[in-house]
């Protein structure tokens, strides 16, 4: 089970089959299929698989859990986060994607910093080293993760899969205060 995330505006918790029709809706924005890699064209099938399979997956396998993102005032889906684990190195890596009628208003940012405070948190955990990647011209996401205190690299030949294709990519690195004091 998701555990549920609490922040001052913001729930997080388990997407659930009565999201389906808006995340289908939020998902037809060109401008998430710019940055984050999901099916195009988005079909309902692919709100129904992420909802039915993809999420439950994630929890059974352990290898990642995925939030809804929730308005606290009224309980509306607006968008997506995830903490994907690489147990052999007490890390993992962070990703999400916000509809468009709920950007600028610091969502994104709120919720990270939820998702950031369980992982490294003694009731998440425990990671000590949290990664974050972006594609370069994700200028938004890039400032979003800055703020977190991500370390971003500026390596100029670093690429990412992306639908195919290589494409070059930011990547911060959030390592915990009792990590940095080993170090």
């Amino acid at each position: 089970m998701t555990a549920t995330l609490l922040t001052e505006r913001l729930i997080l918790d388990a997407p659930a089959p009565s999201d389906v029709d808006t995340i289908l809706e939020l998902c037809q924005d060109p401008e998430i299929h710019r940055w984050v890699p999901l099916p195009w064209p988005y079909e309902r099938p692919n709100a129904e698989y992420f909802v039915d399979s993809y999420v439950t997956h994630g929890l059974a396998s352990g290898a990642y859990v995925t939030w809804a993102m929730r308005t606290a005032a009224d309980r509306a889906f607006i968008g997506a986060i995830e903490l994907r684990a690489d147990q052999a190195e007490r890390s993992a890596s962070i990703g999400c994607w916000l509809g468009r009628p709920s950007r600028g208003h610091g969502y994104m940012r709120e919720a990270a910093q939820g998702v950031i405070d369980y992982a490294i948190g003694p009731s998440g955990p425990g990671y000590t080293r949290l990664r974050w990647e972006g594609l370069v011209g994700n200028d938004a996401s890039l400032r979003i993760a800055s703020s977190l205190g991500f370390v971003i690299e500026r390596d100029e030949e670093r690429t990412v899969d992306f639908r195919g294709e290589r494409r070059p990519a930011w990547l911060g690195v959030l390592v915990t205060p009792e990590r940095r004091a080993t170090r």
